[in-house]
């Protein structure tokens, strides 16, 4: 080579050398920030291929997206959701108990502005949620939606028939394999004397007859709900 090319050529290689320094250092700043960019609250290294949560929520992480599994013991869902009970779903308490529910748009028409099928009992959806046990279930509901229980806390929601009325045998959750006390009420909730078996199940009088009967009763409402709410 000859000495007067030797200037230009280092000088090339000077410029080709900086040049790969500031791409590596562009490439791994990328690669850094990269994840944060994706999911900047996962923790979970086993979940970098789920679905990021709803962030629009409040800016809140700690709420469940619509979809999503939800019950008693869980996160509460995003606002403007509301954990139900899968459709048909024979045991909907027992459900969101379990975490078997789903957090899906609550948009609940007033049962005075439904259209109700000629039936048996035209008036009542109306009355139902002015009877005594419906009442309250309501109200429990509603306080279940802002709150999160620990598994180790028992948690009582009002078992009501199809007519909103209490069921003779009321019980609270269980807390593990622990069964939750149970007792006997009359329809209006008042308890009424009772007394365990030698198995320590506790018989109200008539309840397994009022059972076959309520369950008779509630194949039927839910049929008849369903079917105005289009599932059907």
């Amino acid at each position: 080579m000859r000495p007067g090319h030797k200037m230009p050529f280092l000088s090339y290689l000077t410029t080709v050398v900086l040049l790969l320094i500031a791409h590596c250092g562009s490439w791994t700043g990328a690669n850094r920030l990269g994840p944060f960019k994706v999911c900047p609250s996962c923790r979970d290294p086993l979940g970098a291929g789920r679905p990021p949560r709803d962030h629009n929520v409040a800016g809140s992480t700690s709420v469940l997206a619509q979809g999503e599994p939800c019950g008693v013991y869980t996160l509460s869902c995003a606002k403007g959701l509301r954990c139900v009970p899968p459709p048909r779903e024979h045991s909907p308490l027992q459900a969101l108990l379990q975490g078997r529910g789903i957090c899906a748009k609550h948009s609940r028409t007033s049962p005075t502005e439904r259209p109700h099928p000629t039936g048996p009992h035209p008036s009542h959806s109306g009355d139902i949620e002015k009877a005594p046990c419906r009442k309250l279930l309501n109200l429990v509901l509603r306080g279940l939606e802002l709150t999160i229980f620990q598994s180790d806390r028992d948690i009582y929601i009002p078992n009501c028939d199809t007519r909103g009325f209490y069921r003779k045998k009321q019980c609270r959750s269980s807390k593990g394999m622990q069964r939750g006390h149970c007792w006997c009420v009359d329809e209006l909730g008042t308890p009424v004397p009772s007394r365990a078996s030698e198995d320590g199940t506790l018989p109200c009088d008539g309840d397994l007859e009022e059972e076959e009967k309520v369950e008779e009763e509630e194949e039927v409402v839910e049929e008849q709900e369903h079917r105005e709410r289009g599932w059907l």
